[in-house]
């Protein structure tokens, strides 16, 4: 019988972030396997993804076809090691480009309205495996809600952090704040359309 990655031990041995595996997978360009709600990634299959996308010289890189509109911005993920680009916000809908995904992610504000109904406030873990979110987490409430095979919400509980309608809480966990506190931080904290950290901005 062969080895098998989960989609997070694949990103841990390749020093990338999850979605950017879940992104190859989407692509086609990593097979995987789905058992039930868990995926699973042949050892084989990551070996020759590494053989197939050996660095190239510059000259003979492919350019991207899709990249985030002008308005975009650069948040950082919560654990600051990596950082996505956004259009849009918590209150008008999102766009999330996680890595170097070519398509977005999309969050209508209906989504988002409903998440911050079903969070009032307090402490929410995260959940951001793959196979099993934590039941009442942030990712079993975007998996249940959109249909998708990714779970994003290590950068939707980024962004809930960066416009001010939660704070970063213990490992993998955040804290909604009050519906007021969240509006007043959100619209004084934010400038639509910079790249610079709100520390800088």
């Amino acid at each position: 019988m062969q080895n098998y990655f989960t989609p997070e031990d694949a990103a841990q041995e390749l020093k990338v972030e999850v979605m950017e595996i879940m992104s190859l997978i989407e692509e086609g360009k990593l097979r995987a396997i789905r058992i039930g709600s868990n995926i699973r990634i042949p050892v084989r299959e990551l070996e020759e993804l590494l053989v197939t996308c050996a660095a190239r010289p510059a000259a003979h890189a492919p350019v991207a076809s899709v990249s985030p509109e002008g308005n975009s911005r650069v948040v950082p993920t919560r654990t600051g090691r990596a950082t996505f680009r956004v259009s849009g916000s918590i209150q008008t809908g999102a766009e999330l480009w996680p890595g170097s995904m070519r398509y977005p992610i999309k969050f209508p504000k209906s989504f988002m309205d409903a998440l911050l109904t079903h969070f009032p406030e307090g402490e929410v873990a995260v959940g951001g495996s793959f196979d099993a979110p934590s039941r009442g987490s942030l990712g079993e409430f975007i998996q249940q809600r959109l249909n998708t095979k990714m779970n994003p919400a290590v950068y939707i509980a980024a962004l809930l952090i960066d416009e001010g309608y939660a704070d970063p809480s213990r490992r993998g966990y955040i804290r909604f704040r009050s519906k007021k506190s969240a509006r007043q931080n959100s619209s004084s904290s934010r400038v639509v359309g910079s790249d610079l950290p709100p520390k800088n901005r």
